[in-house]
């Protein structure tokens, strides 16, 4: 469908609160999971466009999570977005070698993850 849907994983619920506010108001459907395992659940059950994941999670990490999803034939296309506090060199390639397509640093800057989710979305074959 036209309208796409953006999966949020983060244990922030603030966060959650904030990026579905800005995200809505592009003309995204937003579903959201404070836990990896609810996020696996979710991504396999319900279609899902594009995850934004946190890297720092309860119990399974956002890159064990990341690999999960590429494992899975059903979820292997979803692109994952790592949004992490950790920009060293080395964290961004084991998070590229996870399997991510991006990743945005935090604190987010809303344009920037707009932005972002936007170009990621326009990469991908409809």
């Amino acid at each position: 469908s036209m309208i796409k849907t953006v999966l949020v994983v983060d244990d922030d619920k603030g966060l959650i609160k904030m990026l579905e506010t800005s995200l809505h108001r592009q003309g995204y459907t937003v579903l959201s999971a404070v836990t990896g395992e609810a996020g696996l659940q979710i991504a396999q059950s319900k279609p899902v466009d594009l995850i934004l994941l946190d890297v720092i999670l309860p119990k399974i990490k956002g890159r064990e999570v990341c690999a999960k999803l590429k494992e899975n034939k059903e979820t292997k296309n979803i692109p994952v977005i790592f949004l992490t506090a950790k920009n060293s060199p080395d964290d961004i390639k084991a998070e590229l070698e996870a399997g991510a397509i991006a990743h945005i640093t935090k604190p987010i800057g809303l344009t920037d993850l707009v932005a972002t989710v936007s170009r990621v979305l326009a990469m991908i074959p409809v």
